[in-house]
């Protein structure tokens, strides 16, 4: 499709063009890098985007695919994947969106462009916001932060006007750090489960309604974090893998966690993981605190 600079088409290549600006906002970054070459000047355009999240990097990569034709390439990098594409035309346009070149996670907002359109386009933008910089808790909480006070507002404001209730806050970055973080957070279900959309999407759906999926599923909803001190999902699995079919009690679980890993483990931390795996009928209660792994699904572990 033509790129219009500074526009935004009211039709579904404008849906995907406001998707692929919420994920630029967030964890994206456009270069424009001039450098010698042989002796000339050249100047090299880049779409960069790198995220945990491999599902979500496809998704990314499909976007400018419909939009450009071009597919660019996927690599792991420190524990995640980088995306990335040269194209001087996705690149200009959607600098004259208004996105910077570089760094600009405090500076960034959402594109004048989008914010006039219908609110499908704003919802699309938001909810891919919400795919890379947001989270979905254990309790079915979606919960957002960005570094940008602006676009931090402007997101608040587009979900207020639909009647979706938020509730916001804000911290420092770190103890050493003056830079504020603003946070927002919201149980309704009913609009994200609408709009949201990749692995945050399955979360949400298995955290509030359950969904019966293989292990392997639900650790790649629930990946293992470099800096997660207990894998506890994971664990909860084998340990119930090893006693099978007697189980374990809720107390049996927490007390091998603890001694494993010489660490207190929050009693209620404990019980949201074995509700994730109930729900997604991996295991089973055969007694009220007692669990094992269902029979028909001891193959899946």
């Amino acid at each position: 499709m033509v790129l219009t600079k500074g526009s935004v088409p009211s039709n579904k290549s404008g849906i995907i063009i406001s998707k692929l600006c919420g994920a630029l906002a967030t964890d994206g970054t456009i270069y424009k890098q001039d450098k010698l070459w042989n002796g000339y000047k050249e100047t090299s355009y880049y779409f960069e985007l790198a995220d945990y999240w491999l599902e979500n990097v496809l998704i990314v990569k499909k976007l400018v695919k419909s939009l450009i034709g071009k597919e660019g390439s996927i690599r792991p990098l420190r524990g995640c994947y980088r995306y990335r594409i040269g194209s001087k035309i996705l690149v200009e346009y959607l600098h004259s969106l208004g996105f910077p070149y570089g760094k600009k996670a405090r500076t960034v907002s959402i594109p004048k462009e989008i914010l006039s359109k219908d609110a499908e386009f704003k919802n699309a933008f938001v909810c891919s916001a919400i795919m890379f910089d947001g989270s979905v808790k254990l309790d079915g909480t979606v919960e957002f932060t960005s570094a940008s006070r602006k676009m931090f507002k402007q997101m608040v404001e587009i979900l207020s006007k639909q009647k979706v209730a938020v509730k916001t806050y804000k911290r420092k970055f770190t103890r050493f750090s003056d830079a504020d973080k603003y946070i927002f957070y919201s149980k309704s279900f009913e609009f994200f489960i609408r709009n949201l959309d990749g692995p945050k999407l399955q979360k949400l759906i298995l955290v509030r309604r359950g969904m019966k999926l293989s292990i392997n599923m639900v650790y790649g909803i629930f990946p293992i974090q470099p800096h997660s001190k207990i894998p506890i999902m994971k664990e909860v699995v084998e340990t119930l893998v090893k006693r099978h079919p007697l189980g374990y009690s809720f107390y049996e679980i927490m007390g091998y966690l603890e001694s494993k890993y010489n660490q207190k483990i929050h009693r209620n931390t404990l019980i949201l993981y074995l509700n994730i795996l109930l729900k997604s009928r991996i295991i089973k209660r055969i007694s009220r605190g007692c669990y094992t792994i269902d029979p028909e699904r001891i193959d899946c572990a």
